[in-house]
């Protein structure tokens, strides 16, 4: 068996935007607006030489949503990939939920198990790599990227991007009984975890 690391895509990977339409920070709908988050070329040159599969798991359902286009999102993808590429950052696959219950597009309007905090996506990647989820991570910036990770028995690493008591409490509340392994403020802190075995400790 092998092992991986899951990485939610915005937020993680790249840099998120704010939607003038919806109010609020989402995901960029565009290439143009692609930038990728700052010590992630590192952390995914770091996690290939340990050994492990660099894998995307990530909850895109703007394309039901109606706005964006399935050739939109698959250009925005490809510009995400041809990115870290470009610094020997290798992405080894991508699973995306494009289910919401609020969809526009009849197709993409469900309630499924492969939206995170669901776990399909992550089976799914499992079955298909034959990765051992005791000894992979996952690590996201949200509560369903935590809890998704902790029903899927991998470890978690919360990136919260901020410092402030409120916020972090806010996200204990969210998580309700589950607890991520670790909490960072920045991509740059997780290399400490990884020794040269890939197991983690604390410098």
């Amino acid at each position: 068996m092998t092992k991986g690391v899951f990485f939610d895509r915005d937020g993680i990977i790249n840099q998120v935007i704010y939607d003038m339409v919806l109010g609020r920070i989402s995901t960029p709908l565009n290439p143009n607006q692609i930038v990728l988050v700052p010590k992630i070329v590192d952390l995914l040159r770091l996690t290939k030489q340990k050994g492990y599969l660099n894998i995307i798991v990530s909850n895109q359902p703007m394309i039901g949503l109606k706005r964006i286009s399935e050739d939109g999102f698959a250009t925005i993808t490809d510009r995400v990939v041809n990115l870290l590429k470009k610094e020997n950052a290798i992405i080894d696959d991508q699973f995306y939920c494009f289910h919401h219950p609020y969809a526009l597009i009849p197709k993409y309007k469900k309630k499924c198990s492969c939206r995170k905090p669901g776990i399909d996506l992550i089976t799914q990647a499992q079955k298909k790599h034959d990765i051992d989820l005791k000894k992979s991570w996952f690590i996201g910036d949200g509560t369903f990227d935590i809890i998704a990770g902790h029903k899927s028995g991998c470890k978690t690493i919360l990136v919260t991007n901020v410092e402030e008591s409120a916020y972090l409490h806010e996200f204990e509340k969210r998580l309700g009984k589950v607890k991520p392994d670790f909490i960072v403020k920045n991509l740059g802190e997780i290399k400490h975890f990884f020794d040269p075995r890939g197991s983690y400790h604390i410098d």
